[in-house]
């Protein structure tokens, strides 16, 4: 089951949340449910069975999970889901976009704005002469969307100067790396740098190689 979303939405001074959950394998659906003052307002779900007859895929879900979240959120923001009667979409706009063209305009513009922000999901010992490995997500930082695409760098450097590459790859499409990579032994003190580069932004991480007695 996939990590879902969870967001607060404010229209016209009112708070509204969305959540979006994967209800897993046995019921394939991804539900979003809006909240407001406790309530639930309305539900939106889609169902995935068709791609488990073609194999589970992970990325692919957690794609249509974000999808499926953020057209909401946006329908929130144009007032779809308020209690008062909302305005027409667009009245007062002289637009030859579609719908969907201006919601695609938004989403792209809201994600560009928004920082990196990397969390370690788990990490292994860094010892000379062992394997580590580092398990981040890169997310943005208010929609806490997935990040695809973050270069991973991981580098040994050492006291006497030595800069040694261990690992290079990308997030996929969940916004997850997991980089695994051999420390060689060393006699000297020594450092693993992590570094998570994005148009984004990007962060830097350090961890003290342990020397075996």
């Amino acid at each position: 089951m996939i990590t879902g979303c969870n967001q607060d939405v404010t229209y016209k001074g009112r708070v509204y949340h969305v959540q979006t959950e994967d209800r897993g394998k046995a019921n394939p659906v991804i539900e979003t449910l809006i909240y407001s003052g406790g309530e639930i307002l309305a539900s939106q779900k889609i169902s995935y069975s068709d791609l488990l007859a073609s194999g589970y895929d992970e990325s692919k879900i957690a794609a249509m999970l974000e999808q499926q979240h953020r057209r909401v959120v946006v329908d929130v923001k144009l007032g779809k889901y308020a209690k008062e009667e909302a305005k027409a979409f667009g009245e007062g706009i002289v637009t030859g976009k579609s719908l969907d063209e201006v919601i695609l305009d938004y989403l792209t513009s809201e994600s560009e704005g928004e920082k990196l922000v990397v969390s370690v999901l788990d990490q292994g010992e860094m010892a000379s002469g062992s394997n580590g490995h580092v398990h981040m997500k890169a997310a943005s930082e208010i929609s806490q969307s997935p990040v695809m695409g973050a270069q991973v760098l991981v580098t040994l450097a050492t006291s006497d100067g030595l800069a040694k590459q261990l690992f290079k790859g990308t997030t996929n499409a969940g916004g997850i790396c997991l980089a695994t990579f051999a420390i060689p032994a060393v006699s000297e003190s020594a450092i693993v740098i992590v570094d998570v580069s994005h148009p984004r932004g990007g962060r830097q991480l350090k961890y003290l190689v342990t020397r075996q007695p």
